[in-house]
């Protein structure tokens, strides 16, 4: 995976790169990649989905579950004297990271058994917006409407890699999860998930605190953490979102920050659930604390339809 991630990085600093050069970086094989331009007056960004088939994914008629990896970031770099990769690049490294790393796998003749959808967008200028401590780094267009592009009904679980660094939530040099979310719901993480993080790294599990402000969409105005568990709102799948996390407090748009192998495990750590997922092995949430909420306190689904509306 640090070849893949290396290979990203060089990919990315390039500010001519975008969507298309990228699909022609991947090797070939049995994906499909969709590519969306959207430009605005406040910019332009592509997004790209990458569907990679699984040996008994539902693409081909089987009936494992499919991971979505979005590559969640407002924008690669600001306009500035500072021309490298912001740390907010990090969601969009992490998931052209794993999506490279599954194409190359491929030609190996080694494939997961479910459906790896990753959605990302590759926006190489961002604009600054006001934010407590730090100012965000922000794509052309508002949450509302870039979480649904980058969301996909076929995404039957979602992992949700994105910087979050500016903040004193976490004092920890690597990558987190939140608990996962589901229809509004924040619940306790599985124990599967955790297990696969502490394979990966080696190391005890860092769980990142969310809050009901962090699931709300930014429009409204109410304070937010990051936005990793922003397309709940969109979706009715479980989000998990990956944070990228340092000791100290890091500014969204500082460039020189990106940690390689911070980078690597947070990739490897996606794939790992992903193959997990798809075999059974590895789950996002506990079914029966989903029903008892339900239960004992109806659906969320209209506070949803009013976070949209």
């Amino acid at each position: 995976m640090l070849r893949e991630v290396m290979d990203v990085l060089e990919f990315l600093d390039d500010n001519r790169n975008g969507a298309e050069p990228f699909a022609e970086l991947l090797p070939d094989g049995p994906q499909s990649i969709e590519i969306t331009p959207f430009e605005s007056e406040l910019g332009k960004t592509d997004f790209i989905k990458i569907l990679f088939p699984g040996s008994s994914g539902k693409s081909h008629g089987g009936n494992a579950p499919t991971v979505g990896i979005i590559g969640s970031n407002g924008g690669l770099r600001l306009p500035g004297v500072y021309p490298g990769l912001a740390s907010d690049a990090d969601g969009c490294i992490v998931g052209l990271s794993a999506a490279l790393r599954l194409a190359r796998i491929r030609t190996r003749n080694q494939q997961l058994a479910g459906d790896v959808l990753i959605s990302t967008h590759i926006c190489q200028q961002a604009h600054p917006a006001p934010h407590d401590p730090f100012p965000f780094v922000m794509s052309p267009l508002p949450s509302s409407e870039k979480h649904p592009r980058l969301v996909d009904a076929r995404m039957d679980a979602i992992l949700t890699p994105e910087t979050c660094k500016g903040n004193k939530m976490i004092s920890h040099l690597g990558f987190a999860v939140t608990p996962p979310v589901r229809e509004g719901f924040i619940m306790r993480p599985h124990a599967s998930i955790l297990h696969t993080m502490e394979m990966v790294t080696g190391k005890e599990p860092a769980v990142f605190p969310i809050t009901m402000q962090d699931v709300t969409p930014y429009e409204l105005g109410v304070h937010h953490i990051c936005g990793m568990v922003l397309p709940s709102i969109f979706t009715d799948a479980p989000v998990v979102g990956v944070p990228l996390v340092t000791e100290i407090q890091t500014h969204p748009s500082a460039t020189g920050t990106q940690q390689i192998m911070v980078l690597e495990s947070a990739a490897r750590f996606c794939i790992e659930v992903a193959a997990g997922f798809g075999n059974g092995d590895c789950e996002f949430y506990y079914q029966d604390d989903f029903d008892g909420m339900l239960e004992n306190f109806g659906a969320m689904r209209g506070w949803q339809q009013k976070k949209n509306g």
